[in-house]
């Protein structure tokens, strides 16, 4: 690892820098904080307020501001006026409060599109903190009709309307994104004024995006579109929308947003290619919902389900709990405990026991013998908290460069109780070094290796995911003996993934790959590595586990679009150091 005082490059995804500013842009606690000759070291405590419909995650408190910052204050740059305003969704009062920051505002029609969800917000009074008691302002009128009989029977006409529609999953949700409907808000814009509408993902659904961007100009509309990376939903798409061309105007004032709008203008050539197949949709043809990505959106559905059972089951405040079948209204608040290191998000307590019980699990359930386990990295004490859930573990080598690190899991008592006090155990041996020099002085050999160091996002990083370095653990690992190495995302990151794996193979060693959804980090994946060929996957976790299937052969299931990438991969070695240049090509793309 690195011995350098300076962290002047950024080596992680660019979500943890969001996420981090906005965490403590909010209300936190800083519970300690650090510098060791390695990194930078911050832990942080702050409240996770979530709302979910139907088990659904729609916003967590977390990034919803950047999301409601995009949805709102583009519109206001561009729009001439800004005294008539009309929301439509927003039950949370929280685009309304974006909106209440402008003082030239003197009305506000907000028009719900679930009542249940505008009871829930209305009911919590942690809802009412976060939306500034924007619902009581005296500029606001909450409409009690429904959007239908609102622009039907509505007079007026609006300097801006904001849009934030559900994603066109159904074909009744379909009709809010048609020709007619868009007519009929048309109608109401004044001639200067600016509309915005909640879009599909760019990048995720191009081709949903650009159908409703063609819909919108079927209706005799003018459209600049934009996107911005929320981290807890990926790329989120808007469109905004007037009767006539929208020029460019004065940078935007906010805590989120860029200064310079600009770059949330700018769209990869991949997402511009998709444009010219999009179609208009319609009453008539309200196709919509057909193009949606329903595989994608089944499993984002699922993965929110996980993600609440797991929350659900552990320390939290139930806030709000009501609605009608069909539209179901949690509101939760958890304590979220994050470690941060040079920026880059170590763990969050929310679902950190996801990562580890995949990291530690499949290969501790498959070994036939656990009497010795080295653990390289994972100084949080949470891999060695699993391991020690076996009762035939009879010693653990922990060994970590960085003794901040140590220092935490040991005395830290928000992490000592995550870690249940796992560095205390007698049977563990706590070793501050380096990785390559600990393993130069061991003779005696380990059941289970396990390799949690930190992503390879430098050249020094880099030399510890090489043949040669695995070759070296090997040389430890007992002849029945498994090795798990944590391996970055196959998703985000899938020829980073993938050439580790090769690497490991380039050692000789029989590899297997395995993945798993961990919320705060998306798509994680992982390589198994033994001296022998692995016969059976499916075996079963004996051990108190929260997150982790009865039957782990799941977590060994790529879709086709993960494996795709393999055919052009390179293999890591001290001579051919490729992996920290690819690592930061794609956390770049």
């Amino acid at each position: 690892m690195s011995t350098s005082d300076k962290h002047d490059s950024f080596r992680g995804d660019v979500y943890d820098l969001i996420e981090l500013e906005q965490l403590l842009k909010g209300p936190h606690q800083i519970l300690f904080e650090g510098k060791s000759p390695y990194q930078d070291v911050l832990l942080i405590e702050t409240k996770n307020i979530r709302l979910y419909r139907n088990d659904q995650l729609v916003w967590n408190s977390m990034d919803e501001r950047i999301y409601h910052e995009a949805l709102v204050h583009p519109a206001f740059v561009f729009s001439e006026h800004h005294e008539r305003v009309l929301i439509i969704g927003d039950e949370c009062g929280l685009a309304l409060r974006e909106v209440l920051k402008y003082s030239d505002v003197r009305h506000v029609s907000h028009v719900s599109l679930s009542t249940e969800s505008l009871i829930a917000a209305q009911k919590t009074p942690e809802i009412s903190e976060m939306n500034e008691n924007s619902f009581f302002d005296n500029r606001v009128q909450i409409v009690q009709s429904s959007i239908y009989d609102f622009l039907q029977t509505n007079q007026h006409q609006f300097d801006v309307i904001i849009a934030n529609l559900p994603d066109p999953q159904t074909k009744q949700d379909s009709k809010l994104y048609t020709k007619e409907f868009f007519n009929k808000l048309s109608n109401l814009l004044t001639y200067c004024g600016v509309l915005v509408i909640q879009s599909a993902s760019p990048e995720d659904d191009p081709l949903v995006f650009w159908t409703i961007d063609k819909t919108l100009q079927s209706a005799s509309l003018h459209t600049l579109n934009y996107h911005v990376n929320v981290p807890w939903f990926g790329d989120c798409g808007f469109h905004l929308v007037a009767k006539k061309q929208l020029e460019w105007r004065v940078n935007i004032q906010n805590r989120t947003l860029s200064e310079d709008l600009h770059s949330m203008f700018t769209f990869s050539n991949r997402v511009k290619s998709v444009r010219k197949q999009a179609g208009v949709n319609t009453l008539k043809s309200p196709y919509l919902y057909q193009l949606y990505s329903t595989s994608s959106q089944e499993i984002q559905d699922s993965e929110d389900k996980k993600e609440l059972r797991h929350l659900l089951s552990n320390s939290h405040r139930l806030l709000y709990a009501g609605g009608t079948t069909g539209n179901q209204i949690k509101i939760l608040e958890t304590n979220d405990v994050r470690l941060y290191l040079d920026k880059q998000l170590q763990f969050s307590s929310l679902d950190e026991q996801i990562y580890h019980e995949a990291l530690v699990h499949p290969a501790l359930s498959m070994v036939k013998k656990r009497d010795r386990v080295l653990i390289a990295g994972g100084g949080d004490g949470f891999a060695i908290r699993e391991v020690l859930k076996y009762p035939d573990v009879k010693h653990i080598d922990l060994v970590d460069l960085d003794p901040l690190m140590i220092h935490m899991a040991r005395n830290i008592p928000q992490v000592s109780s995550l870690n249940k006090r796992a560095l205390h155990d007698k049977r563990v041996s706590v070793h501050q070094k380096d990785i390559q020099v600990f393993q130069k002085e061991q003779k005696e050999p380990y059941d289970v290796i396990i390799v949690d160091l930190p992503d390879p996002g430098d050249e020094i990083l880099s030399r510890l995911y090489t043949v040669e370095f695995f070759s070296k653990l090997s040389k430890l690992l007992t002849e029945d003996g498994i090795l798990v190495c944590q391996s970055h995302s196959p998703e985000y990151a899938p020829f980073v993934y993938w050439s580790i794996g090769l690497s490991l193979k380039g050692t000789g060693m029989h590899v297997r790959s395995y993945h798993t959804d961990v919320p705060s980090f998306g798509d994680w994946g992982f390589h198994l590595a033994s001296k022998k060929q692995l016969q059976s996957l499916n075996r079963k976790v004996f051990v108190p586990c929260q997150t982790l299937h009865e039957d782990l052969s799941s977590l060994f299931v790529f879709p086709s679009k993960y494996r795709s990438v393999r055919e052009n991969l390179q293999i890591n070695t001290l001579s051919n150091l490729k992996l920290h240049e690819i690592y930061k090509q794609e956390l770049r793309r």
